[in-house]
């Protein structure tokens, strides 16, 4: 999925017409709603049972990354603009705004993502406080269905399309991954996965082939890029097909290699945009021009090599940053 994020950001399709790129291009739209329901998924528990700590050290765990890459990226962008454009167009209002608001359009803006998680984390975290197990259950399906309710009238991209980027997709941006974060907490909270286990397989071809189906569906038109029946009916089937796929029988010999191969998935994802903007001006410089899937391929494992190289540092910061 992080692949599929760079290839959403970076790709230009034109050219590419093989039955591995048009799977690839097909299933960018739905890399970041399934980063959010996985996101959910996995701290359902925590916020359902309201255990303080694990849910401080959650919030130690968003913050970390948006902090730590905000002044990354801002590092590195001064020092590019220090020697390769001789001024300096990144400043300290830059790094400010970078850290408090989660993303800044010339310094961190991917990173939109988990200041959305965090925020996220936030509503939810008070609706388990203040309502009893019942109750709060109730008002997280009314949040599925209010959210996709304001995508549908337009409202939230009408109200927040012209402010700045920095609120836009942030405080904007909550409409559109509040479903997917919805789901994720109702797949855990009714134990899809231990229910039908034993089912795996017709779990599976059930989802791919309503996954499949959803191309040939014509879904309502929504504004905002994530916003949608469409992306939020793909993204459910597609993180089914993942979760009931039997990796538990994957060899002990490549099990450990596909759990190294997605180890830095965060890293990758935080640092993509930083990485593609330092190669355009190396690929500037030696008067070479990839092809676009190849500098997305390139973009992955330099993300990869930085983030390994970032864990072998002995600070644990850094390895919160990337792991």
């Amino acid at each position: 999925m992080a692949f599929e994020v760079i290839l959403l950001h970076r790709m230009s399709w034109k050219g590419y017409d093989g039955l591995i790129y048009r799977f690839l291009k097909s299933c960018e739209l739905f890399s970041v709603p399934i980063f959010m329901i996985i996101a959910f998924y996995l701290c359902a528990n925590t916020l359902e049972e309201g255990n303080n700590e694990r849910i401080k050290n959650r919030f130690i765990r968003l913050i970390i990354p948006q902090i730590g890459w905000a002044v990354v990226c801002w590092v590195v962008y001064v020092i590019t603009d220090i020697v390769f454009a001789h001024k300096l167009s990144h400043n300290l209002m830059d790094l400010a705004i970078a850290i408090i608001s989660g993303c800044r359009q010339n310094t961190n803006p991917s990173t939109w993502f988990q200041a959305v998680l965090i925020l996220l984390t936030i509503i939810y975290c008070v609706i388990f406080k203040i309502f009893n197990k019942r109750k709060a259950w109730y008002v997280v399906y009314l949040t599925l269905v209010i959210s996709v309710f304001i995508q549908q009238s337009g409202i939230y991209y009408d109200f927040f399309e012209n402010m700045p980027y920095e609120i836009n997709n942030t405080i904007g941006r909550i409409f559109e991954m509040m479903p997917y974060a919805a789901l994720g907490l109702c797949l855990r909270h009714y134990q899809i996965f231990e229910q039908y286990i034993k089912k795996r397989y017709i779990v599976i071809a059930v989802s791919l082939f309503l996954f499949t189906a959803g191309f040939k569906i014509t879904f309502p038109v929504f504004k905002g890029f994530f916003a949608g029946i469409y992306p939020v009916y793909m993204a459910l089937w597609l993180f089914l097909i993942f979760l009931f796929l039997p990796f538990e029988k994957i060899s002990f010999e490549i099990k450990p290699r596909i759990l190294q191969l997605t180890k830095y998935t965060l890293g990758i994802y935080c640092a993509h945009r930083l990485v593609y903007g330092i190669l355009d001006i190396v690929y500037e410089l030696a008067e070479i021009n990839p092809g676009s899937f190849l500098k997305c391929i390139l973009v992955y494992i330099t993300c990869y090599i930085m983030s390994y190289v970032m864990c072998l540092f002995p600070f644990e910061v850094f390895k919160k940053m990337v792991d």
